[in-house]
């Protein structure tokens, strides 16, 4: 009878560790105590992490970080034991789940981008500053990007960390938000030179305010006009 207890135990502890090692397919979702998503895992095949997504909350419920672990494409997972990530993104929110940073890293951690966003009221972005990183960590170029209202750029520029400008981009929109000149100057600090580029658009519109002719400028010359048919239908 001992001998009959023993095994069945035996073949029990078998069949829990094969179901341990299980490939695992699709999506793996863990949830809070108020049923929020705070982690996702995403498999692509046979135990093949594609990535992971970490949520956190504060005390009220707004979203304060984002982090996402992505692990590149078939680099096989000996599950239960995970990989270690190919990158990684880290975000953080202020009180109105307004994206305030971000920042990537590479496998061994070190920091290689990161992204400021500031706003002149709650979800109304005006600048993102970003910065570019050396393999030792040294900020190599840095970027301003202005947005309007309507959060269309208006202008880029791009400076070396001792704040010489290596590009500045000016961009112009008509009432429709549709661009209509892009102003480049490109600065090339050994030569001391300066490239202009200009492109210009200009649209023909429909009565409803969609653009169907599009002609294309540069540099003063035109290159080619770009046309398309709407459609309209009404319901009655």
């Amino acid at each position: 009878m001992k001998k009959l207890v023993i095994l069945t135990l035996l073949i029990v502890f078998a069949f829990s560790a094969v179901a341990q090692i299980q490939p695992r397919w699709g999506n793996y979702n863990l949830y809070d105590n108020v049923k929020r998503v705070t982690s996702v895992t995403v498999y692509e095949g046979a135990n093949d992490m594609n990535y992971q997504e970490t949520f956190k909350f504060d005390s009220t419920g707004n979203l304060t970080t984002y982090i996402r672990k992505g692990f590149g494409h078939k680099q096989v997972v000996d599950y239960p034991l995970e990989i270690e990530p190919d990158s990684l993104v880290r975000s953080d929110f202020d009180k109105d789940n307004d994206l305030i940073e971000k920042r990537q890293f590479h496998p061994n951690g070190s920091l290689y981008h990161s992204s400021h966003y500031v706003y002149s009221a709650p979800h109304q972005l005006i600048m993102v500053i970003d910065y570019e990183y050396s393999e030792e960590g040294v900020i190599v170029v840095r970027t301003l990007t202005e947005y309007n209202k309507l959060r269309n750029v208006v202008s880029i520029r791009k400076f070396t960390p001792d704040e010489v400008m290596l590009l500045d981009e000016q961009y112009t929109y008509d009432h429709y938000s549709n661009l209509v000149k892009k102003v480049q100057v490109f600065y090339d600090e050994v030569a001391d030179t300066q490239t202009k580029i200009v492109e210009k658009r200009k649209y023909k519109y429909d009565r409803y305010g969609n653009w169907y002719s599009q002609q294309y400028i540069l540099n003063g010359s035109k290159r080619y006009t770009t046309t398309r048919t709407i459609e309209y239908y009404s319901h009655r």
